[in-house]
């Protein structure tokens, strides 16, 4: 529920929220503005470095292009020694980026199952240019060879994947690697390269050979080298995530597997740098991934933008232009800004706070006194509460209806149960007309010789004990999860199970009993009692458990929360039948079944009461089965039950031998079992008779 100090505590807290967001939004926009220029600045700097880095590659491809044109053209015999290291040479010096134009040859005879070319023996040979490392051009054939031998250049893997058949027309780029123009003793300082192949096939469709275009990594060096403007790291990686490029001049090219692993054997050339950012780092675990795109990560704790780029997609080995850069290069500023009107913002939400602390603590205190009413209320505490009139008319108004409520209820609760008030008040329901079938346990009371009692008393003084005797009895059933659900005169209706629960609702009857029983005798043990010289009040209870209908009865608007059924008048007889018994409390066989060994019970009778033509066990509620002197009472009064089952079974002598004595004492329904049984050797019962007594009376 809304309160006045809190009303005023949001107020300002979503007008300060609201400024912050506002703020925040606007700073965000600008933002995501800046952000989205960066991204658009990152992706045109890739796709121009990507650009740069295909139109090298694209030379050699070009390359091949220009010979296959030239034999359209017939301008080169590729037959003839002399025209063929002509066309290389001219075209090794118009292309100044290529290392070196090679066509192997030879005569073409079948493809294999797998597309791979067969080559007849005779015909085959090579043709190269190149430069070398000072940049000399030379041509010159490959010195004969055996064919099918290890020195045969048809052999080679850019020969043969070149010239297989599922490949026919596709110029074919190879990955980075150590030129094999230089000196293998060089080492790492042997240059790099990069090769395309392709078969080529002249007029009608006759192959002439493959021809294999190099250049050198130099170009992509300088790229890597230069590709950087403020704030961003350009590099060049693979989709294994492993460097191109040098980030440093002095990084090192390297041998590695795909986990970055060093393998002369089988490993890819890449650079492996003496420092890697970690920003780089973080875009080459995405390229590792698969990604591509544009993305936000967080590399050494700092929020980074990374761009991914395919190079020449489809024709290079999956290489990628990668770009990092840390968002502070775009939106730092911003953010400085953003904190400097946060702080401001601060100032003022402290300097407002301040003016409104002063009313809310005129506010607050009528608040307080409203919220600790209603808290008692919701604790079913409806005492008045101190007066404490607030200044503001709607807390003063709200006050008074509180009061004016705990009111009503605390006058209500006098005429219902509290259980079912706690109920209807937690619910927030009205109650309307209706039942449900319950088990519950029923408890009906009454005062023996009540009628001699109130003739003996003033109007007054029978008002008061009656208020005393009922007020204790209450008290003690309520103790043990009972409600009463109605006062009769000077009984009792209570139940148990319902409105509430209550767990082992036979027994929780069995000692509200019990409890009220020692209630009602403390209470004429009192000195109001001995002063008003009353003599003691002695209470007869009837107990059953069974299924009823539990519910609202009654007029629409004039209800009644209680119980009907079997079982309700049943519990009433039962209290009737202790005047006949001359017993205190007589339960049904059901709270005997339930109540268990805790209490201890004898069996009384078999009584079809008035209404019912179906005998119903009795038994009498003797007390506490661990109470010694209930334990001496119950030893005493055994042979009652062996007489009453005798009794059943027509041994009527055998029943008044044993019940005699028992009534010689004063036990009352050894009496009336004695009296019966000299009436029934008078005039034996008929023979369908069970044993069964049939009430007559109330």
């Amino acid at each position: 529920m809304l309160t006045l100090p809190r009303f005023f505590a949001l107020t300002l807290g979503a007008l300060a929220a609201l400024a912050a967001v506002v703020l925040l939004l606007a700073v965000r926009t600008a933002g995501q503005a800046v952000v989205s220029t960066g991204e658009a600045q990152r992706d045109l700097v890739a796709s121009r470095v990507a650009a740069e880095v295909e139109g090298e590659l694209g030379a050699a491809e070009r390359a091949v292009g220009d010979f296959e044109k030239a034999l359209v053209l017939g301008s080169v015999d590729d037959r003839e020694e002399t025209s063929l290291r002509g066309w290389l040479l001219t075209e090794m010096q118009a292309r100044p980026g290529l290392t070196d134009l090679t066509l192997t040859a030879g005569e073409f005879a079948r493809y294999e199952d797998d597309g791979a070319m067969t080559l007849a023996r005779d015909g085959r040979r090579q043709m190269a240019a190149w430069r070398d490392s000072l940049g000399v051009l030379r041509a010159r054939p490959t010195p004969p060879f055996e064919p099918d031998s290890a020195t045969d250049p048809t052999r080679h893997d850019t020969f043969r994947t070149a010239a297989n058949k599922d490949l026919k027309g596709r110029a074919i780029w190879s990955d980075l690697a150590y030129t094999q123009l230089d000196d293998p003793a060089a080492g790492s300082w042997r240059r790099k390269t990069m090769t395309v192949q392709k078969a080529v096939f002249g007029r009608g469709d006759r192959f002439v050979g493959v021809l294999r275009a190099g250049i050198l990594s130099d170009t992509i060096d300088r790229l890597g080298d230069g590709m950087a403007s403020e704030g961003h790291d350009v590099f060049i990686c693979d989709g294994s995530g492993r460097l191109v490029t040098r980030l440093d001049g002095r990084d090192p090219y390297v041998l590695i597997d795909e986990a970055g692993k060093p393998d002369e054997e089988n490993g890819d050339l890449r650079v492996v740098p003496a420092v890697l950012p970690a920003r780089i780092a973080a875009a080459l675990a995405w390229a590792k991934a698969g990604g591509k795109g544009a993305m936000r990560v967080v590399a050494g704790g700092e929020p980074t933008f990374v761009t991914l780029r395919p190079v020449a997609e489809g024709r290079a080995q999956n290489w990628l232009v990668g770009i990092a850069v840390p968002e502070r290069a775009y939106v730092g500023p911003l953010l400085a800004a953003r904190d400097r009107l946060l702080v401001l913002l601060a100032l003022v939400v402290v300097a407002i706070a301040v003016v409104a602390l002063l009313g809310a603590r005129t506010v607050s205190r009528g608040v307080g006194a409203l919220v600790a009413s209603t808290e008692a209320m919701r604790h079913f505490s409806f005492a008045p509460a101190p007066a404490r009139p607030s200044m503001f008319r709607e807390i003063r108004a709200a006050q008074e209806s509180v009061e004016r409520a705990k009111t009503a209820l605390r006058a209500m609760v006098k005429y219902v149960p509290v259980g079912l008030v706690r109920r209807l008040y937690e619910s927030g329901r009205d109650p309307v007309l209706g039942a449900e079938l319950m088990d519950v346990s029923l408890m009906f009371t009454d005062i023996e010789g009540f009628t001699t009692h109130a003739e003996a008393l003033a109007p007054a003084q029978l008002a008061e004990a009656l208020g005393r005797y009922l007020e204790a009895a209450t008290v003690a059933v309520e103790g043990t999860g009972g409600t009463v659900d109605k006062y009769i005169g000077d009984a009792l209706m209570v139940m148990w199970n319902a409105p509430a629960p209550v767990a082992e609702h036979a027994r929780a009857a069995c000692d509200g009993a019990l409890a009220c029983a020692r209630a009602t005798a403390a209470c004429a043990e009192s000195a109001w009692w001995r002063g008003a010289q009353l003599p003691p009040w002695r209470t007869r209870f009837g107990l059953h458990a069974g299924r009823v209908l539990v519910g609202h009865f009654g007029a629409p608007d004039r209800l009644s929360y209680t119980a009907m059924g079997d079982g309700v008048n049943l519990a009433a007889r039962l209290e009737g039948l202790n005047k006949l018994y001359g017993t205190t409390i007589l339960a049904s066989e059901d709270v005997r079944a339930q109540a268990g060994d805790r209490f201890a019970f004898r069996l009384v009778d078999r009584v079809a009461v008035k209404g019912k033509a179906r005998g119903v066990a009795v038994y009498e509620l003797l007390g506490l089965a661990a109470d010694a002197e209930v334990g001496a009472r119950a030893a005493r009064l055994a042979p009652y039950e062996d007489a009453l089952r005798a009794a059943w079974e027509r041994r009527f002598d055998r029943a008044l031998e044993l019940a005699g004595p028992l009534a010689a004492a004063g036990d009352g329904p050894a009496a009336v079992l004695a009296a019966r049984c000299r009436a029934w050797l008078a005039a034996p019962p008929p023979a369908d008779w069970d044993g069964t007594f049939v009430a007559t009376s109330k």
